[in-house]
């Protein structure tokens, strides 16, 4: 029989968890440093194409993820890495704006994808996240039955349509806060932005360089082994 409790537990820590890694929060404000000059429909557009990629990107990973992991041999540590270089490009650019007329020469750059899908809404924590969990979801069919590990999973798809869902409206309201800021105030934040973007890039590499440490060890430790043998 179900256990029903034990999987509402896990569902809303499912959502919880997946909301929280995303930041839906940091994802609007840097949409709104990105967007700066963009009419009302180029905006919602991106919106629409970024959520877009966001579900699918993260829906795949649910459902395959630790596959690829296994079959490509990628670490959560490289997927850390390689997310911390992208935000760190970004976040460079952000804390050396371009010109005006440099920029508007770049708005047509899907942006949809990278940044504002990759990494943020679906960054390399969130997806990593997803596929933990989705693990533990499958886990639960042979620890306790097939019902309990098919609501766990629902409930992790679940998580990723809220934190889209959430997503989307503090960008598609972005506008509001922008119309508050004015312009000094958004060439503050996005200075501000980029030196937060900066950080989080850093942490992300850090964290990742933790995860594959221990592999390192062990591959430095069969070095100096294999070194009095010759």
């Amino acid at each position: 029989m179900a256990d029903i409790v034990y999987a509402l537990e896990f569902i809303g820590g499912a959502m919880v968890s997946i909301l929280v890694i995303s930041n839906p929060l940091s994802t609007s404000a840097v949409f709104i440093a990105l967007t700066q000059g963009m009419t009302h429909e180029e905006k919602v557009r991106i919106v629409k194409k970024s959520v877009t990629y966001s579900v699918g990107i993260l829906l795949f990973f649910a459902f395959t993820g630790l596959l690829i992991f296994q079959i490509f041999g990628f670490s959560i540590g490289a997927f850390r890495i390689a997310g911390g270089v992208l935000l760190f490009s970004m976040a460079v650019g952000m804390l050396n704006p371009k010109p005006s007329s440099e920029a508007a020469d770049e708005r047509s750059r899907d942006i949809a994808l990278i940044p504002l899908s990759i990494p943020f809404t679906a960054g390399p924590g969130t997806i990593v996240t997803v596929v933990v969990l989705m693990s533990g979801a499958q886990n639960l069919m042979g620890t306790i039955d097939t019902i309990t590990g098919v609501l766990a999973m629902m409930g992790v798809v679940a998580g990723i349509l809220v934190t889209v869902g959430v997503s989307y409206l503090m960008m598609t309201r972005s506008e509001k806060i922008d119309t508050v800021l004015r312009e000094g105030g958004r060439k503050v934040v996005t200075r501000l932005m980029g030196l937060m973007v900066m950080a989080i890039s850093i942490q992300f590499i850090i964290n990742g360089i933790k995860d594959i440490l221990p592999e390192f060890m062990d591959i430095l430790n069969g070095l100096v082994v294999l070194v009095p043998l010759f």
